[in-house]
């Protein structure tokens, strides 16, 4: 399952190997929608995308989707550029990403609706060196290659434009080269690459191994946000958009049980996802607490995220974040 993450995969074997998993388009299912609005949901089949099987662990270890009265079937990708391809193809209800690369989405034309959020600290992005590398500081990154995983637009990328616009540096003061984050972690683990941005399980196994940590995305760097997207098709059908919003209640009460069972997901997630302990109990702890409707501070915060990237060239379009949300799939947060 996850240990599929310690091996290099080449971005199109793994949209194929997904998108044959997702099967035929989900949008083939029916459900009936009675007069009365309510809606029978047992002809549904819900298409998940996920990364580094994340959501899929968090709602196994909860428990979240006993008893959901549709199916749901799972579409596992590396990075955020693959899922988005996947959706865009039809074949994908939901996606989960962080903000900028849902932004490179919509600006790529990606016909999709930004449904939730869900905000961590930061930690889980940053700069990566080799031990005993001679970069100690940001400003040391002056004239170096910096691979970003997953491809331009990742949270990574935003990452590095901030900690270099915050040294005072441009950001063609690197070289910048992209990377599927399996692909990169081998090749930075045999010292072919010398500075990784990344995010993740991906990181945190990386630092486990040695890796120093330059910087990461506290402190304002990145915004923290990651959303869970719908693609609009998928919306505009009520029976599916009932079970989309079904499927984020029962994600937002998994996230709440995240903040009193950390050690009990650490567990699941080192069975499920075959790391170490160590690791499982860093990314359990850099993760979000709460799913939260798409309220206008968080629509403030990334909108900094989208002027930024449209600024130095890497979002094609700015993208306006208030025009891409639909507050209708949850409107409140959990305990409201």
């Amino acid at each position: 399952m996850f240990r599929s993450v310690l091996r290099p995969v080449a971005l199109a074997a793994a949209l194929m190997a997904a998108l044959a998993g997702c099967g035929s388009s989900s949008h083939t299912n029916t459900a009936r929608v009675n007069a009365a609005g309510s809606v029978d949901l047992s002809g549904i089949t819900l298409t998940l995308g996920d990364q580094a099987h994340g959501l899929e662990t968090l709602l196994d270890a909860a428990g979240a989707l006993k008893g959901v009265p549709y199916k749901v079937t799972w579409a596992e990708f590396q990075g955020a550029a693959p899922l988005f391809q996947a959706m865009q193809s039809g074949k994908v209800d939901t996606g989960t990403a962080a903000d900028l690369p849902t932004l490179q989405a919509i600006s790529g034309g990606l016909k999709i609706k930004v449904v939730a959020a869900a905000t961590a600290n930061g930690s889980g992005t940053a700069i990566l060196t080799q031990p005993g590398s001679p970069v100690k500081t940001v400003a040391d990154l002056k004239g170096r290659t910096v691979v970003v995983s997953s491809a331009k637009g990742s949270i990574a990328e935003y990452l590095l434009a901030k900690a270099l616009a915050d040294a005072g540096l441009s950001y063609s003061d690197v070289h910048v080269e992209y990377l599927l984050p399996t692909a990169a972690q081998a090749a930075f683990n045999a010292k072919q690459i010398q500075i990784w941005a990344t995010f993740g399980v991906y990181q945190d196994i990386a630092v486990e191994k040695g890796a120093q940590l330059l910087v990461d995305g506290r402190a304002g760097r990145t915004s923290g946000v990651g959303f869970i997207s719908a693609a609009q098709s998928s919306i505009a059908d009520p029976a599916r958009k009932a079970a989309i919003a079904d499927f984020l209640r029962r994600l937002a009460q998994a996230y709440a049980w995240t903040t009193t069972h950390a050690a009990q997901y650490a567990q699941v997630f080192v069975q499920k996802n075959g790391v170490s302990p160590s690791v499982a109990r860093t990314v359990v702890s850099q993760g979000a607490r709460a799913l939260q409707p798409v309220t206008p501070q968080v629509v403030t915060e990334v909108q900094a995220v989208s002027d930024l990237m449209n600024h130095i060239g890497s979002l094609p379009s700015d993208v306006r974040v208030a025009g891409t949300v639909d507050t209708s799939l949850f409107p409140h947060a959990l305990s409201q």
